[in-house]
């Protein structure tokens, strides 16, 4: 789910993976964004999650950076900046720390990655990269003596490029066409272990210590704004669809705000069939939502306020959209841990 910019964590991500997509990283890190795995990626440890919550920074506020290419003989030259300070720092941010990745050959194995950025990671030693740090950005130079290197970091450049231009719609289409599924378990993640001790209570994702509910539960503050426990959470699937409640538990009213921003920002992003920020949060590809994005001009998002959040109702008259629907409110009660109801007969 889209966190309302404004508002967002330097932190908050997505690559997601989300088996979304390209996402940014890369060998061509180094030039300010690089597609590296999908931002859903697999979580290894604390240092790649704060990567991919760089990226999916980055990757969503793709319309305040600017990228230019120019292909050389012998390799390519980026220049990637932006107006908003903001969005400099993040971008020198995630150069440094993707070339020290790739110079040290040290791919976490992101899902979603392409054929010419596996070429560059096996040819990292043949590439010479030089950075040049501009007023709004940064300039990137690389270079190579193999032909086959040279090519791959040109598509990958061009890959990166249309990321740049298109945002998580552009992610989306590439996790749907490698499958949407990341690489290896969530298992593997290793969330914030302190954050499964909290206590669980009625309509409330329960705290235990399993690493997988955790990561969940530390994603999903990333992405929408707010500590998921002490927030809830309910998914109702009914006869004409579903309803996501976001509420929190206390008087915040930063949180509140941040709550009501989120909603709206991801009936926007749903209602352009884009699913990337719950498939960060979840680490996959969430079921139904490839249907729901098919079936978007089918499928009616209306947001309204809640006394401490809000929610978002979610209607179609499509079998086939409804049926997914449903599908996709029944994982998220199960995967969040969270209160809601399956109403699907008509009443009376």
């Amino acid at each position: 789910m889209l966190r309302n910019r404004t508002a967002r964590l330097s932190a908050a991500l997505v690559v997601g993976g989300l088996s979304l997509t390209t996402s940014v990283a890369a060998a061509q890190g180094t030039s300010g964004m690089g597609m590296r795995g999908g931002m859903m990626g697999m979580l290894h440890d604390s240092t790649t999650m704060a990567q991919m919550a760089l990226i999916h920074e980055l990757v969503v506020n793709h319309d305040r950076i600017t990228r230019s290419v120019t292909n050389l003989p012998d390799g390519i030259r980026t220049v990637t900046e932006s107006d908003d300070s903001l969005m400099v720092r993040r971008l020198r941010e995630h150069v440094t720390s993707m070339n020290k990745r790739v110079g040290a050959g040290d791919d976490p194995g992101l899902p979603i990655e392409s054929a010419a950025l596996r070429a560059i990671y096996r040819g990292k030693d043949k590439i010479r990269t030089v950075t040049e740090l501009t007023a709004k950005g940064v300039v990137v130079v690389q270079t190579s003596t193999d032909s086959a290197v040279v090519a791959a970091l040109q598509e990958h450049a061009a890959e990166v490029t249309d990321l740049v231009q298109r945002g998580m719609i552009a992610m989306h289409e590439r996790m749907m066409k490698n499958g949407g599924m990341m690489h290896g378990g969530m298992a593997n993640a290793r969330p914030d272990t302190a954050a499964a001790s909290h206590a669980s209570h009625a309509g409330h994702a329960s705290g235990s210590a399993d690493t997988a509910f955790a990561g969940v539960q530390q994603r999903g503050k990333k992405a929408m704004g707010v500590d998921q426990y002490t927030s809830t959470h309910k998914f109702d699937a009914l006869p004409d669809g579903g309803r996501i409640e976001l509420q929190r538990d206390v008087d915040d009213t930063a949180g509140v705000a941040q709550i009501r921003a989120h909603l709206n920002e991801i009936a926007k992003a749903f209602k352009s069939g884009d699913f990337s920020t719950p498939a960060f949060v979840h680490m996959q590809q969430v079921p139904g939502t490839s249907v729901m994005a098919a079936k978007r001009g089918a499928i009616s998002y209306t947001y309204r306020d809640l006394p401490r959040g809000g929610e978002l109702r979610i209607v179609t008259k499509d079998p086939e959209a409804l049926n997914a629907i449903r599908e996709f409110m029944a994982f998220q009660r199960k995967d969040h841990r969270a209160g809601g109801m399956d109403h699907r007969k008509p009443p009376g």
